[in-house]
């Protein structure tokens, strides 16, 4: 996919957000993902559209990635989010009803 020229890895969003935890941690993944959630549902509430882009995690996380993003090697980058407006707005997907069960 890289290789083809029409392939786009941001989809030419205006906007890419790298969410990177400072240094290796027992929780920085789950830090920085709930950053991400919260990132994604704002941009949302102000009629933007968004994505991660998980593709894009290998490449961010090694040395070169790093380098270009001007960060420090012991760096975590965790979520590549791109931001803009949406050409349309995807239809609503059906849901099943939750399975909750209690214990206790």
């Amino acid at each position: 996919m890289l290789a083809d020229e029409d392939f786009h890895i941001f989809y030419h969003a205006p906007a890419l957000i790298v969410i990177v935890g400072a240094a290796h941690g027992p929780w920085v993944v789950e830090d920085c993902a709930l950053a991400a959630e919260n990132l994604m549902l704002a941009a949302y509430a102000e009629g933007l559209g968004s994505g991660w882009i998980g593709f894009a995690q290998g490449y961010l996380n090694t040395n070169d990635g790093k380098s270009l993003l001007g960060l420090a090697a012991e760096s975590v980058p965790v979520a590549p989010v791109i931001v803009g407006y949406p050409k349309a707005i995807p239809p609503a997907v059906p849901r099943k009803e939750p399975v909750i069960r209690w214990i206790g």
